[in-house]
């Protein structure tokens, strides 16, 4: 299973867009495809589903409340589902901050549906907090949109440090095109 966590600490870069094409296109292209929204704003949820009709979500997912299982939708696209977000996802920080297991919540809940998709497609929310640590952890390549202006390549660094760290412990594993790692 491919795990492609699309991330930027950066606003307004692309990442939901980047997001929701790659998944439909994958989709669209015959394989089983799954999106995980983990930004709290949850335009990629709100893009396949209806989000007032959802009740739970990656929240509880990831506050150990709920399984992956539990909270995935069909999409209208086939072969393409939804692992949702919404706004409760902002209190999750400040849960994870402290737990010995705050950065494999997501790893962990992937492993048992491991071989149900080809593609896993990890939106992430706009900054480099605990959420997007579990991301990164979780996946095997790493997609980075970034605008052609000076702040958004200065904010790059960062991201490419904590990706840096990332790859020496918890996921050495860990593609980034572009960084000495090939593509997909």
């Amino acid at each position: 299973m491919t795990i492609i966590a699309i991330a930027n600490q950066k606003g307004g870069v692309g990442k939901t867009t980047t997001a929701i094409n790659l998944a439909a296109a994958l989709a669209m292209r015959g394989r089983r495809v799954l999106i995980i929204d983990l930004d709290p704003q949850a335009n990629s949820s709100m893009t396949f589903l209806d989000v007032r009709t959802l009740g739970k979500s990656m929240y509880e997912v990831l506050a150990g409340q709920a399984s992956l299982d539990d909270i995935i939708q069909p999409s209208q696209v086939p072969r393409l589902d939804v692992a949702p977000s919404r706004i409760a996802l902002a209190k999750l920080e400040a849960q994870l901050v402290g737990e010995l297991d705050g950065h494999f919540r997501l790893k962990d809940k992937l492993s048992a549906i491991d071989g149900r998709y080809e593609f896993v497609i990890v939106d992430t929310p706009p900054a480099l907090g605990l959420i997007t640590v579990n991301a990164l952890v979780a996946a095997t390549h790493l997609l980075i949109p970034v605008q052609s202006s000076y702040f958004a390549l200065e904010g790059t660094d960062d991201l490419l440090e904590t990706v840096d760290r990332i790859r020496a412990r918890p996921n050495p594993e860990l593609k980034a095109p572009g960084r000495g790692h090939h593509a997909l």
